[in-house]
């Protein structure tokens, strides 16, 4: 019996192993999906800045296009006032004339301010580009290390758990079902140590005569307190 224990506490040391690696297996992706949301937040930023840019440049272009043609209407205007013949069609004209050159002043101030936001816009599209270049080369990086991680963790899983099934086999089934009962109970750990005359699983104090018989290990003993499968510490370690 006290082989038998033995050998639950080498499953037990190989089930903590393989939750381990399980629970590594599983941040991985995450840690992965972390560095490509970061990544694409800052691609994001950059194509709306650069979006914004595009949209400066095109509204400066249409105000250069509507300026000229309106320069065009008081130029045709300004050659019509010396054929008028009375003084209204020239005030008429005139009227015009300012309409068309109000029109072009308040474009052209428009223009200034497009120009002074363009500049500005254009610095920080260029500290984006390198922020996002150098996420990006991270970003790559990482996840290679990632995956390389993710794939070194599989395969010592796959290793971990035929050693646990081969293992499993050299307990006997009732008490391989009870010591997995106790694990589900308890955080999954179904067996622990004794020292001195303290249960290492709840720190409870056990009986002198408990302990001597835990020590014998001549069949399997539960702690009353905690339920799990106790073993000599010092027989097992």
């Amino acid at each position: 019996m006290q082989e038998e224990a033995k050998t639950l506490w080498r499953l037990q040391k190989l089930d903590i192993k393989i939750s381990q690696l399980e629970s590594r297996k599983e941040s991985i992706p995450f840690k992965i999906q972390q560095f490509n949301k970061n990544l694409q937040i800052k691609e994001q930023e950059l194509q709306e800045k650069h979006k914004a840019f595009q949209e400066f440049t095109e509204r400066r272009r249409q105000l250069e296009i509507e300026i000229e043609e309106l320069r065009d209407k008081a130029r045709r205007y300004k050659s019509q006032l010396i054929q008028v013949k009375t003084n209204k069609e020239y005030q008429a004209l005139l009227h015009e004339i300012n309409t068309e050159e109000t029109k072009i002043s308040a474009y052209e101030e428009e223009i200034i301010d497009i120009l002074g936001q363009s500049d500005e816009l254009s610095e920080k599209l260029g500290k984006l580009k390198k922020d996002f270049e150098k996420t990006k080369e991270e970003s790559l990086k990482h996840n290679k290390a990632l995956q390389a991680e993710l794939s070194e963790v599989t395969n010592t899983l796959t290793i971990k758990k035929n050693e646990q099934v081969n293992l499993a086999k050299k307990v006997n089934p009732v008490i391989l079902s009870k010591y997995k009962q106790i694990q589900k109970s308890r955080n999954g750990i179904g067996i622990v140590g004794v020292s001195g005359s303290v249960c290492k699983g709840c720190n409870a104090i056990l009986p002198p005569q408990f302990v001597a018989e835990i020590r014998k290990g001549d069949r399997i003993l539960t702690c009353e307190q905690c339920g799990r499968i106790l073993v000599w510490e010092k027989d097992v370690d």
